[in-house]
């Protein structure tokens, strides 16, 4: 009887549904939103070369710091879980090589079982310099790993992520990703946009095949954290020398198609 009772606990766990987050805003004064965010604990293994612990999480007036100190790091990922809609934020981040600055999507195998591993990226790694790197990850659990990656130059658009506050985002629906950012004059600019593909046959460069289209319901995050100098990170994020490093966030802004 004891064992029929923790299967139908553990089942029942599985089927609860996603609760879908409403449109948000957090300007983080004096520290981040309790209700729209959770501070993340342990660690994700290599590349990363430090363990999340809500301590580094630093608050201020208006904005909060994610630090990188000690093989420590940081990172907050939404409560609830977030579907099509735009996201968008204000940062500024440090010069520190190795480190990675971020606002993206996560969902896998480890939210519900079978379930792909989908992600949508804004990533900025001193690393590559005044860039912000896009990317879309699908991984079926037990298969291929694929990634559309882009890395966009931020001098055209008159801003420098190193030194001074910069909004970007990007725009999630049905067919269409859309990355965009507000440049010096604060107008906001299309950097990128990939699309599902339209099943003519034929797949081009801003295309992605319809089986790996991000669909299911999503946490939003934020982190920062460094490499771990493995193979694999001496590549991404890069070489990474043991400095501190902070990354700072103004505000994050969900809102719901």
């Amino acid at each position: 009887m004891y064992k029929k009772i923790v299967v139908f606990i553990l089942l029942s766990a599985l089927l609860v549904p996603d609760v879908l987050a409403n449109s948000f805003k957090d300007n983080f004064t004096w520290g981040f939103d309790s209700s729209i965010w959770t501070p993340r604990t342990g660690d994700n293994g290599s590349p990363f070369g430090c363990t999340f612990e809500p301590g580094l999480i630093s608050p201020s007036s208006h904005g909060i710091t994610l630090v990188v100190d000690n093989n420590k790091c940081a990172e907050l990922q939404s409560t609830n879980t977030i579907t099509y809609g735009k996201v968008q934020g204000a940062l500024k981040t440090g010069n520190t090589p190795g480190t990675v600055s971020s606002i993206f999507t996560y969902t896998s195998w480890f939210d519900e079982p079978g379930r792909a591993w989908q992600e949508i990226d804004i990533e900025f790694l001193p690393s590559l310099g005044n860039v912000v790197h896009t990317n879309i990850i699908y991984q079926p659990n037990g298969g291929v790993y694929q990634s559309w990656e882009e890395d966009i130059d931020l001098a055209q658009f008159g801003v420098n992520i190193q030194n001074e506050l910069v909004e970007i985002g990007f725009e999630w629906s049905v067919n269409q990703i859309r990355w965009f950012i507000y440049n010096s004059q604060g107008t906001e600019q299309t950097i990128r946009v990939m699309y599902k593909d339209n099943g003519d046959g034929n797949l081009t460069n801003n295309e992605i095949p319809a089986y790996a289209w991000p669909v299911d319901n999503t946490k939003l995050m934020i982190n920062h954290w460094h490499g771990d100098n493995s193979e694999q990170a001496y590549y991404f994020p890069g070489q990474y020398y043991q400095s501190s490093a902070w990354a700072y966030y103004d505000f994050i802004q969900y809102t719901a198609n």
